[in-house]
């Protein structure tokens, strides 16, 4: 909360690939829905009563499953992926595609001699990648 009159929240900019404390300025026609500003790119961004329901059961899923937070990743060591690329267990990538970090938690084999890395991600979640595709 902002000043006395303003309200705000946290919100991801997909824009900006960053979290911002954003400016709510305008509750939509449905009572479950407002409007947000994003103060790096200016942009508006729908948000609902329902996303933060589901924010508040994915944060408790993420403590039920494991999933890893930034302080958990050495990304100054982290390799491009790439399905080209082998990976070991234990290696911090980044996906540029979501520009995410992850950590390779397991690996596979699939039919057709195709090797796979599981990988969890801090904002994807739990991922199969290919890997070792020359």
């Amino acid at each position: 909360m902002q000043g006395t009159n303003v309200r705000s929240m946290l919100q991801y900019c997909s824009v900006c690939k960053d979290h911002f404390d954003m400016e709510v300025v305008q509750q939509g026609s449905n009572e479950k829905t407002i409007w947000l500003k994003c103060p790096g790119c200016q942009g508006f961004l729908p948000r609902s009563e329902e996303e933060d329901e589901n924010a508040i059961l994915q944060e408790v899923v993420q403590k039920q499953t494991g999933d890893i937070l930034l302080e958990d990743l050495d990304i100054e060591s982290a390799k491009e992926y790439s399905e080209n690329d082998v990976y070991e267990i234990g290696d911090v990538i980044h996906h540029r595609s979501w520009n995410d970090f992850g950590k390779v938690i397991a690996k596979d084999h699939l039919p057709g001699n195709r090797k796979t890395i599981w990988a969890r991600f801090l904002r994807q979640g739990k991922v199969q990648l290919l890997e070792g595709m020359k």
